[in-house]
């Protein structure tokens, strides 16, 4: 992907690093109304210097610092499995229930004047079954497969980590799928005027949700996946060259 400048649209700068949503949210741009915008035309628009928020905009982006202040491409695999434990799996295990109590008591308030609440709460609730199965198969399966390989130990079966990556990788595409439903039905968690604050709680959350979600997932696909299975690559080829000649 060519390195997005100041005439790139904000969806390019997105589709760059997820994780940028929240430099242009703190100057007031809307991810979903402003989306076709560039950088310059949305500087214009706020009376913002352009070369400035670029600096900031390149500076997080070139840097493979995240969360915990860790490079991802060097970090140990057994860190990076940590760190998506503590960091994601602990934030979703916490945000889920929390928000579900929330669309419960909005859904019951609004229902009458918003229908499509109900659509956002079964929306909600499938997403919520598959990531809760996706992060449970990968806690219980490839972590400690992952562990084992930091180790030196092969994972068992013919096939080792590939088939579990795949999987995990289809599961992505599928809750990537979801949120976005989710957006589409909050009209890009954007309130309605005659909403309480319950309502706008709600919304800032599901908001978090998904940007917490787009950089687990980068950190995942582009590093976890790819450096653990050319690890094992690595690893069968040098126990491969140890085994006697027969």
């Amino acid at each position: 992907m060519p390195h997005p400048d100041l005439h790139s649209t904000l969806r390019e700068w997105l589709a760059s690093r997820p994780g940028l949503a929240r430099h242009f949210t703190k100057h007031g741009i809307d991810l979903c109304r402003d989306a076709e915008k560039s950088v310059s035309e949305l500087c214009r628009e706020r009376n913002l210097d352009p070369l400035i928020v670029k600096s900031e905009l390149d500076r997080f982006r070139s840097s493979a610092h995240h969360e915990l202040g860790a490079d991802w491409a060097t970090a140990s695999l057994a860190e990076l499995c940590q760190h998506l434990e503590d960091v994601h799996h602990a934030y979703y295990r916490r945000e889920l229930p929390r928000l579900s109590d929330l669309l419960a008591k909005v859904t019951s308030a609004y229902n009458a004047s918003h229908p499509d609440m109900r659509k956002l709460e079964t929306a909600f609730q499938a997403f919520c079954a598959r990531l809760e199965s996706h992060i449970e198969r990968e806690q219980r399966e490839l972590f400690p497969a992952i562990r084992e390989l930091a180790k030196s130990k092969l994972p068992a079966g013919p096939h080792g980590l590939v088939g579990q990556v795949n999987r995990l990788e289809q599961d992505h595409d599928a809750v990537d799928a979801e949120i976005l439903r989710i957006r589409e039905l909050t009209h890009g968690f954007v309130a309605p005027l005659d909403v309480c604050q319950t309502f706008q709680s709600l919304l800032d959350g599901l908001w978090d949700l998904e940007m917490n979600l787009h950089q687990n997932v980068h950190e995942e696909n582009g590093y976890l996946f790819p450096r653990a299975l050319r690890y094992e690559v690595a690893l069968r080829a040098a126990q491969r060259a140890k085994e006697p000649v027969s």
